[in-house]
């Protein structure tokens, strides 16, 4: 990447090949449509210093500083739970980044530190953990051992939970999820429940899994990223897209909606006041896109996308693995919306895909991201027709809507009564407590 220096701008040359970014090419010479882009869509690669380089902005690497002490002292918390073995490791929310403008969060106490562990065999982890750290479970899951955890640990998002761990002088809440399980759901949206909580920032303590989870980390945000652009018109401002890839995996989660539930102006509070650390998160894969333009606003840059049928049937064919089966399913079962769906009853979603492999093989992680980063110019031809019909229906972004909420729907409510179990009756109340708590909070927030 160049930086012209003394200009107002940065020009970016084209990039060399990672498979977890987007591709500029869209269809193969059958239906290479994307080489006759309609005239006036944006095919500016100029976009501004500071946002292709937010960290050289002195406010900014100032933050950046600070953050990396922040996450040391994270850091520090996790050792000093002496937990065995894990392969990766982060931190996210307000304890890390704050969702307010204020240092403390409600009752003035400090928000809780959130972390996510990934291990290699969760029941056998479980089993070691509950020697060494027995008052993290309830006497119940000591009590049935092992297969018991196995069993529970599968149920929902695969997540299992502590809360309100006293480490020195903070409180932690830990989740514990199989390696293979947090990659899966990275790359392919199984759950949404890990993968989004990754789609906004955090913060990376420990990685032994050889580049694995952040190949496969850049993948889902590029997903994320896609999926935001098919909900979002022409023009529209960078925090209206942070909003946007922040409430992907909300949609469907009852807890917003519910009292006890989550603060309904989370998505506002967390991109309110961590828009930095967005920008530094998808800055670079953005200035990889052809169809995005980048201009400077008031208080954030403003982004005007390519909208042309053949753009957005790219993007949408190249979605998460998950999401993008369930939309063919969703217009297959809908025949009378075009002709195309109808002739193709019967037909196997595989063949409407992208023709790129999907390997989960942990011996060859470079490939965890290959048929989820890069846009795909292997797209058959009667796929091609497919997409293009699907993008153009007036139900589609209602569609994409309502099946990113049905992948959301049902881990996000096993999950949370799974948590009575793994957190103990104690716990879960005192969590349930801070829940309300917030909940009103926000609803105070909406009526002012």
């Amino acid at each position: 990447m160049a930086v012209r220096v003394g200009g107002p701008s940065v020009r970016v040359p084209s990039p060399l090949v990672h498979r977890y970014v987007w591709s500029c090419c869209t269809f193969t010479s059958h239906a290479r449509v994307s080489d006759k882009l309609p005239s006036g869509a944006p095919r500016a690669k100029q976009f501004p210093a500071s946002f292709v380089v937010p960290t050289a902005v002195p406010q900014m690497s100032q933050m950046t500083r600070d953050e990396a002490a922040h996450r040391q002292k994270i850091l520090g918390i996790l050792n000093s739970m002496k937990l065995p073995k894990y392969n990766y490791a982060f931190a996210y929310g307000s304890g890390v980044f704050s969702q307010t403008t204020k240092a403390k969060a409600v009752g003035g106490t400090a928000p809780m530190i959130d972390m996510v562990i990934a291990v290699q065999n969760p029941a056998h982890w479980h089993a070691m953990n509950m020697r060494t750290n027995p008052h993290h479970y309830p006497w119940w899951a000591r009590m049935f051992g092992e297969w018991a955890v196995r069993a529970t640990q599968n149920l929902g998002a695969k997540m299992w939970y502590v809360p309100y761990v006293q480490v020195q002088d903070e409180i932690v809440k830990y989740g514990v999820i199989s390696l293979e399980d947090m990659c899966e759901d990275l790359l392919c949206w199984t759950t949404l429940y890990v993968s989004g909580r990754m789609h906004k920032p955090i913060a990376r303590l420990f990685d032994a899994t050889n580049g694995r989870v952040p190949i496969a980390e850049q993948a889902n945000l590029t997903s994320a990223l896609r999926t935001a652009l098919l909900l979002l018109p022409e023009e529209f401002s960078e925090k209206d897209l942070y909003y946007m890839v922040s409430s992907l995996s909300y949609l469907g989660d009852f807890r917003m909606s519910v009292p006890g539930g989550e603060n309904r102006n989370k998505v506002k509070n967390i991109v309110e006041n961590q828009l930095p650390w967005f920008r530094i998160m998808c800055a670079d894969l953005i200035t990889r896109l052809r169809f995005i333009h980048v201009s400077c606003g008031t208080d954030s840059f403003k982004m005007r996308q390519d909208i042309s049928p053949q753009t957005r049937a790219t993007v949408a064919a190249n979605l998460a693995r998950n999401l993008r089966l369930r939309l063919i399913e969703h217009f297959l079962q809908r025949p009378q919306l075009h002709p195309l769906f109808k002739d193709l009853q019967g037909t196997d979603p595989q063949t409407l895909v992208p023709d790129t492999p999907h390997v989960a093989n942990e011996n060859t992680p470079v490939d965890l991201a290959y048929s989820h980063g890069e846009d795909s110019d292997q797209l058959p031809p009667l796929a091609t027709r497919f997409w293009l019909a699907v993008v153009q229906q007036e139900t589609f972004p209602q569609a994409l809507r309502e099946e990113i909420a049905t992948i959301v729907r049902q881990p996000a409510f096993m999950q949370s009564l799974k948590g009575l179990y793994t957190a103990g009756v104690g716990r879960s109340l005192r969590y349930l407590w801070s829940k309300m708590s917030k909940f009103r909070q926000g609803r105070k927030e909406a009526q002012k």
